[in-house]
């Protein structure tokens, strides 16, 4: 299969798909989301894949979550409420894809997952890091909620909720380990290596099996409210990014499209590091 986003290589029972815009820390455009669609569409369908690994491109970072430059997000920028909700609803749905997906999906986090970045390596069955790797939930700061929430039934612990949804705080894979988000640390030239060894063990299982399995821990999960839970976060997501009405996120928006991105990332983080350095 050809994509423009996403690199995708099959060996035997496993598939590993890579995020591939390096030169964007691998973003998520709405390119690269359609790409993930059709894929995963396709694996869902194809009684030859047992497991998927997810990864991405180059060194620092597997996914800074959804692209910000002001070209693209005037491209398709909503003109009212109901495209923002259409929008939210179809990013939310494309990450959702994976949890429903019936085969097991293992992130290979290669450096920064960072917003709907880290939502896609927290939503896979089985997350692996990078030595170099880090996860954060920044969107508050600009007036937007993770896509997903997942801390509460992943991490179960306060200082998760803490670091990556009130402060908008980044952590690195150690404290991510400690905190119960990902399963393995690992040097970062081990890390592919390792999670496709882990994915090659998984597919020796028969794949009835496993997908009943991973049908059942999900269950638990909605058993937990876990859908409904979504459903609120992402509706309380469209009242926040609809607020235009408020001064600070008019001044942080303003200077994203007329400044770019880099100006924006300094009004929003900067104030941050000042405190941090205190």
């Amino acid at each position: 299969m050809a994509y423009e986003y996403i690199l995708f290589e099959q060996a035997d029972w496993v598939v590993t798909l890579t995020l591939n815009r390096p030169e964007k820390h691998n973003a998520l455009s709405q390119g690269l989301l359609a790409e993930l669609r059709e894929v995963l569409d396709s694996i869902e369908a194809d009684k030859d894949v047992r497991v998927v690994v997810i990864t991405g491109a180059g060194r620092q970072a597997f996914s800074t979550g959804f692209d910000l430059n002001p070209g693209e997000l005037a491209a398709g920028a909503p003109r009212d409420e109901a495209d923002w909700n259409r929008l939210i609803k179809l990013n939310f749905e494309t990450l959702m894809r994976i949890w429903n997906l019936r085969q097991p999906v293992i992130a290979a986090v290669n450096g920064h997952a960072i917003a709907a970045g880290s939502n896609l390596a927290l939503i896979c069955d089985i997350t692996l890091a990078a030595e170099n790797a880090t996860f954060g939930e920044p969107e508050i700061r600009h007036f937007a909620l993770s896509p997903l929430l997942l801390l509460p039934y992943f991490a179960n612990n306060s200082k998760a909720m803490h670091y990556l949804y009130y402060s908008g705080d980044t952590i690195g894979a150690e404290e991510a380990l400690k905190l119960g988000l990902v399963s393995k640390v690992v040097p970062q030239d081990q890390l592919l290596p390792e999670a496709q060894r882990l994915a090659r063990r998984i597919a020796q299982v028969p794949a009835y099996a496993v997908q009943l399995t991973k049908r059942s821990i999900k269950a638990a999960y909605e058993m937990m409210g876990f859908k409904n839970a979504m459903e609120i976060h992402r509706a309380n997501d469209a009242l926040v990014i609809d607020a235009s009405q408020i001064e600070e996120k008019r001044q942080l928006m303003g200077v994203l499209m007329e400044k770019g991105l880099k100006a924006f990332l300094e009004l929003r983080d900067g104030p941050f590091r000042l405190k941090s350095e205190e």
